[in-house]
């Protein structure tokens, strides 16, 4: 039994990271009453220290994610807990798609195509970029677009090291790009490059919701409602409209939140996870799953990581957590060797500190005692680090599930994720990985190792098509068989690319935005 039943708002939206943030902003501005629902506890910039162990705080701390398979390891990592979500303490490396990631299917006879093109995406993504404020230098591998906003941050004494090994295999390094601040941009400071991001930026240089999106919203009159943990979207009778979503607050009383229109916002993961929990007479297999499609084409990127000292001081702690420099050489490349595919991109320079996740201790986990004492002594200074980011191909067997046999506290089903890695995906990677190594050797590195094989980034489960036999949603977002239910965030990808996801997350935001403006009329009774 629902215990408490809330006034109607025209919009919910479910989740405050990036993508809800953003959608709450942009539909408040255009006058819709608006009210956000967040399963964590409200988050302020005093909340963001600079601290590894504080810093964990902000990720997730909501029920466990299974995993299976050969690719796991991410969901923790990558998923936010609280107001603004994964956007606290996201790296802000910001790239666009390629034209061909687009139409991988069409072109190469493998994985997917989307329902739209770069050419749909294109203002959007300039949109994007000037809104979060971008900074960058012309990248001739990049795909076109408006100029940066700001000139790019500068070259790092790490970027500086690499570099000889870059051109000694004919790659260009180029400024990363970087939705941080290089100069004071729309009110908000610039980058100290003290190697923080990590941990969040209280100073705002970095674009997050709290500093960008919440202002906006909540001048816009957006509410935002903490400690609301969504359990399922309600249906009429038909199960052809959404009429409510149901979450609990902490103490585990089941609240009824009707609306008119109904945005789930949440991660990748967790957008699927409530499309299956919101299982009816009507949806027996799950809201938007009359296709069979809902939690199929589960993506992620592929990544290793290169790490070596060098003989010259590098001073690895500052700059930022994203990456100082980037290549883009050959993304597009998609089969670069008999029995490999995929693009791939290297992120150089990333900010270390000597301990947690990234550090340079686990650089080496391996050594304890006298060995470590000395190798961080080393480290400190000359160490140097880059990450390669490799395409998945989208296949139905990576999946997302509910598994029945564990339930979160509130007695709901756990969400499940099943990722291996296609062969030729992991041989790409292997060849990524042989040239970092001499990438590495030929900058001179006394001593040069890869990390292990990992996932990153979170993509698929409900892909958006023009076929509702295959499909979840429209290019909108929109789920084909409930017209006002709409999705929004990197679930909506058929293909996952081989660069981080938020710049194609947001200008899909902002695209769906205004696709709900203009069709005011319809969604609204």
């Amino acid at each position: 039994m629902t215990n408490t039943s809330h006034d109607k708002v025209e919009v919910v939206v479910i989740g405050s990271g990036i993508a809800g943030s953003t959608m709450a902003a942009e539909l408040g501005e255009a006058g819709f009453n608006v009210l956000v629902l967040e399963a964590g506890p409200e988050r302020q910039l005093s909340d963001m220290i600079s601290s590894q162990i504080w810093s964990r705080r902000l990720r997730w701390a909501g029920p466990e994610v299974r995993e299976t398979g050969d690719l796991v390891g991410a969901a923790n990592f990558a998923m936010g807990w609280g107001t603004g979500g994964a956007g606290l303490h996201w790296y802000a490396n910001w790239y666009r798609l390629h034209p061909d990631d687009f139409h991988v299917k069409s072109l190469y006879g493998r994985s997917l195509d989307w329902p739209i093109g770069y050419d749909d995406l294109r203002p959007w993504y300039d949109h994007a970029q000037s809104y979060f404020g971008v900074s960058g230098d012309d990248d001739p591998n990049a795909p076109p677009g408006e100029p940066y906003p700001m000139p790019a941050i500068s070259l790092s004494k790490q970027s500086q090291a690499i570099k000889p090994g870059f051109d000694a295999e004919g790659l260009r390094l180029t400024t990363n790009t970087l939705a941080v601040n290089s100069v004071p941009y729309d009110g908000r400071t610039s980058c100290l490059l003290d190697g923080w991001c990590d941990a969040g930026c209280p100073i705002g240089a970095l674009a997050n919701p709290l500093v960008l999106q919440w202002p906006r919203a909540r001048r816009a009159g957006v509410e935002l409602r903490h400690n609301a943990y969504v359990a399922r979207i309600e249906t009429d009778p038909a199960g052809s409209k959404a009429t409510a979503v149901v979450y609990l607050n902490e103490q585990g009383h089941e609240h009824l939140q009707p609306a008119d229109i109904v945005i789930s916002a949440c991660h990748t993961i967790w957008n699927t996870r409530l499309l299956l929990l919101s299982a009816s007479d009507k949806h027996p297999d799950g809201l938007g799953n009359g296709s069979k499609t809902l939690g199929r084409y589960f993506t992620s990127h592929a990544l290793t990581t290169i790490h070596g000292l060098f003989t010259q001081e590098t001073e690895p702690h500052l700059g930022v957590s994203g990456a100082n420099t980037l290549c883009l050489d050959g993304y597009g490349d998609k089969r670069p060797a008999q029995g490999a595919f995929g693009s791939r991109a290297w992120l150089v320079g990333q900010a270390a500190k000597p301990n947690d996740l990234l550090g340079t201790a686990l650089a080496k986990p391996e050594l304890y005692g006298e060995a470590l004492d000395a190798y961080l002594r080393q480290a400190s200074s000359h160490y140097g680090n880059m990450t390669v980011l490799c395409e998945e191909d989208s296949v139905p067997e990576n999946r997302i599930t509910l598994d029945a046999s564990k339930n979160d506290r509130y007695g709901l089903p756990l969400a499940q994720v099943q990722n291996s890695l296609p062969q030729a995906n992991a041989a790409r990677l292997e060849l990524a990985k042989a040239e970092g190594l001499r990438i590495f050797k030929a900058a001179g590195t006394t001593d040069a190792w890869a990390g292990p094989r990992n996932p990153m980034h979170m993509m698929g489960g409900t892909i958006m098509g023009d076929d509702s036999s295959a499909s979840v949603t429209s290019s909108y977002g929109q789920v084909h068989e409930i017209d006002n239910l709409f999705v929004v965030g990197a679930s909506m990808f058929p293909t996952p690319g081989a660069i981080n996801p938020t710049a194609t997350l947001a200008a899909l935001v902002f695209r769906t935005a205004d696709y709900i403006r203009t069709h005011r009329s319809e969604l609204l009774p």
